[in-house]
């Protein structure tokens, strides 16, 4: 069975900056006629969380060392060491770089370890993580691999170690496909067609996307004739631009001539797609309006006020909706939006994707609301609703040298997003805080965070004029804890 790993996680704390080195990692099974099972093992290196020093040549590099070890019991398979490079840029660039090794081995049951280093980071220690791999023995059915979704693809020059089938195919190392990833792309292969029904005999591939029902999707299908060999590849790509948000399988199945199933093969993927509808496009039809939870909200104030509270996590399209026309339309307008805006995001349950935000609302409410203004238009709750709670949240709010601040890390946020930071400080003392730094794109940045929430008067909080002197003696620039908890917020 197909697995996807988890990303890795590891720190060096030797250096003044600290790194997440981040590396993700995927695998699939395929056969070859000459040398029998293998394991495609796909490493993914997260270029923004390694070092990239300057080279000779000119430019500046990333390098990891990578250490796959494949074991049964206590003997080791397979073992190799290889060191992977990211492209030559310009200072201050970086970009995500690939390795993909192929491991033979035979069917039965093994134990997968990886290690991962920067080498530009010294004395630093690899950090690994394991799996467990099942290889099923290669029947004398038709079979089908394992599933790669895949990034790109092209003609292939000169064979390499992403080469297929004449082309090269560079993996997708994810199951999940944003808003804008309007193709599904993926690569698989038939094997022992040949044997079951004769060399060049005809057979039917098709594919298709099922939803969480088990329904194919007309609109995401595809059937096409084969003719058997050896080995049958499949590079294909689906449209799913008009795929609706939610959880899918791709199936595979080859048919054969009395359009029997003779072969299966799925991969789970989510897919998140969040189409904008504008105001005069969203009408509800009455059967669904009226029966749906939206038609329970009945005053249009208190209902503009909900919807309101829907900005932290609405588009462009929709903000600017709830913004300039809702206030002033009528109830009917507001339930359509209402609906319409989870129906968007569920498809197949509207109301509890509301149910879910609803809940949010009040933890927002309960933990960063104030007397003047609700949780939800506060920063913090903001970026809570928008980025989803963080992995870790540093608080310091007594600490007479800095303005009350908090310090939110997040592994990875509601949109994807890896290792992000974000700074929030009051400087009124009333418990708002504002958000001052970020490195999430289009968000506030403030690159002299460190100053600004130094600056708070040292009288503040002094209980006496020997606390006041000996605050006024410290230099806050040494042993800086603000900086460590930016860097180091784990």
């Amino acid at each position: 069975m197909k697995r996807i790993f988890l990303p890795l996680l590891f720190m060096f704390l030797s250096l003044p900056q600290v790194f997440a080195l981040r590396a993700f990692f995927d695998y699939q099974v395929f056969y070859s006629p000459e040398q029998g099972s293998y394991v495609e093992l796909v490493t993914s290196f997260d270029g923004r969380t390694f070092v990239w020093n300057e080279i000779a040549e000119g430019g500046f590099q990333a390098s990891a060392e990578l250490t796959i070890i494949a074991s049964q019991g206590d003997k080791i398979i397979d073992v190799r060491k290889i060191v992977v490079t990211g492209p030559v840029l310009e200072k201050d660039k970086t970009a995500d770089f690939m390795s993909l090794e192929r491991l033979l081995l035979t069917a039965g049951n093994y134990k997968l370890e990886v290690l991962v280093k920067d080498i530009n980071i010294l004395e630093s220690t690899p950090d690994s993580f394991t799996q467990n791999i099942d290889i099923l023995p290669m029947s004398e059915d038709v079979n089908i691999s394992d599933i790669s979704f895949v990034s790109a693809f092209r003609l292939s020059d000169d064979e390499n170690a992403f080469t297929k089938s004449g082309y090269d195919v560079i993996p997708y190392v994810s199951n999940y496909f944003p808003t804008g990833a309007d193709a599904l792309m993926f690569y698989g292969e038939i094997y022992n067609t040949s044997k079951v029904f004769g060399l060049e005999a005809p057979f039917v591939s098709s594919v298709c996307v099922m939803d969480a029902n088990a329904s194919i999707l007309d609109e995401c299908r595809k059937i096409k004739r084969e003719k058997s060999q050896e080995v049958v590849p499949l590079l294909q790509s689906l449209d799913i631009s008009k795929l609706p948000s939610g959880e899918y399988k791709l199936r595979i199945e080859v048919r054969n001539k009395e359009n029997v199933v003779v072969a299966v093969k799925e991969r789970n993927f989510t897919r998140s797609n969040i189409q904008e509808v504008a105001v005069d496009k969203m009408e509800v039809p009455n059967e669904i309006l009226n029966n749906s939870f939206a038609s329970g909200y009945r005053n249009q104030d208190s209902l503009y006020n909900i919807l309101a509270s829907h900005l932290p996590i609405s588009g462009g399209l929709e903000r600017s909706t709830i913004d300039n026309q809702l206030k002033s339309s009528d109830l009917r307008t507001q339930q359509s939006f209402f609906y319409t805006f989870w129906y968007k995001r569920n498809p197949s349950d509207p109301e509890l994707g509301w149910r879910e935000y609803e809940k949010k609302l009040f933890e927002v409410q309960q933990a960063f609301g104030t007397r003047v203004k609700a949780g939800w238009k506060t920063d913090r709750g903001r970026v809570y609703l928008q980025y989803g709670p963080p992995n870790t949240r540093a608080m310091r709010h007594n600490n007479p040298d800095y303005f009350p601040f908090e310090i939110w890390h997040y592994y990875e946020t509601n949109d994807k997003l890896h290792d992000r930071r974000f700074l929030f400080y009051d400087t009124s003392l009333s418990g708002d805080f504002e958000l001052l730094h970020t490195d999430v794109p289009n968000e506030v940045k403030n690159f002299e965070w460190k100053t600004l929430v130094r600056t708070r008067p040292l009288a503040i909080n002094s209980g006496d004029a020997s606390r006041k002197n000996a605050n006024q003696m410290r230099d806050p620039y040494s042993g800086d804890e603000l900086e460590d908890l930016w860097f180091n917020p784990y």
